[in-house]
């Protein structure tokens, strides 16, 4: 199993709190500070009225398609492959 990608958000994190700290910056004060709080409160209940009032719709169409347009036809395409079989025409065998 590979985790490499773990281990470079760790060493992302590790580095982020090193370079706040060394600018002063108090992560405690930080996260305690209520208008920062109310801030962030702010933009994320703005997101989610956004994405539930205009993109929830758009984005479900074009999963849809996706799913069954593109996903059933790749893993169908997989499914014949590992059977031998020709992708594009599953009445040919592959060489």
């Amino acid at each position: 199993m590979n985790n490499n990608g773990f281990i470079q958000l760790i060493v992302i994190v590790v580095m982020l709190i090193i370079i706040l700290s060394l600018l002063g910056v108090s992560l405690s004060a930080l996260f305690s500070n209520k208008t920062l709080r109310d801030n962030f409160k702010f933009v994320w209940d703005s997101a989610v009225y956004i994405w539930n009032q205009y993109l929830v719709g758009p984005a479900e169409f074009v999963w849809r398609i996706w799913v069954d347009y593109v996903w059933k036809s790749f893993t169908a395409a997989m499914e014949r492959i590992k059977e031998g079989n020709n992708p594009v025409s599953p009445e040919e065998s592959l060489p």
